[in-house]
This record gives C-alpha cells, structure tokens and sequence, in this order.
C-alpha cells in the first residue's frame, strides 16, 4: 500500500491544525502524514492527516483521547483574568 492510499484520520482547513494533530501522532510513533490540496503554499483549504490502514483505530482512539470538549474551550476562554493584586 503506497502512502498516498493511506486513509484519513482527521480534516482540517488549515495547515496549522494538521501539524498540531500531526505532532500528536508522531509523538505516539505513529507513521503519519498530511496530504492538502495546497499547491502553492499558504493557499490550501483542504488538509487530510493520514496514517496506514492498519493504524487508523489506534489514530482515531489517540485524537479521541486528546480532545477537548468545545464546552470546557468556551470555558477557558471566557474566564476573566486573575487580578494578581488582590490574591492573598
């Protein structure tokens, strides 16, 4: 099975999503790649990390394990600063 019949994990628009997903996969030593439709650089929409046939359950369960509810991001991101001045 050559690389580029290797199946998709997971889809992204932007390039910086694969790689972080990318790094994630190869951290687990998992043989990974990203294919785009990005023939000039910088002007890809379309970014598909893929991994062989026989590793797509143990990606999926990897990017399953790493994932962070939209809720708790929602959370984070509209929390007010701490006032370090008031802490006691």
């Amino acid at each position: 099975m050559t690389r580029a019949s290797w199946p998709s994990v997971a889809d992204y628009p932007d390039r910086l999503s694969a790689e972080a997903i990318l790094g994630l996969l190869t951290g687990a030593e998992l043989p990974c790649y990203i294919a785009s439709n990005e023939f000039v650089p910088g002007l890809g929409s379309a970014f598909s990390v893929r991994v062989p046939a026989h590793l797509v359950r143990q990606a999926r369960w990897l990017l399953e394990q790493s994932r962070v509810p939209d809720s708790e991001l929602t959370e984070l991101a509209m929390r007010m600063p701490r006032d370090e001045s008031t802490d006691e």
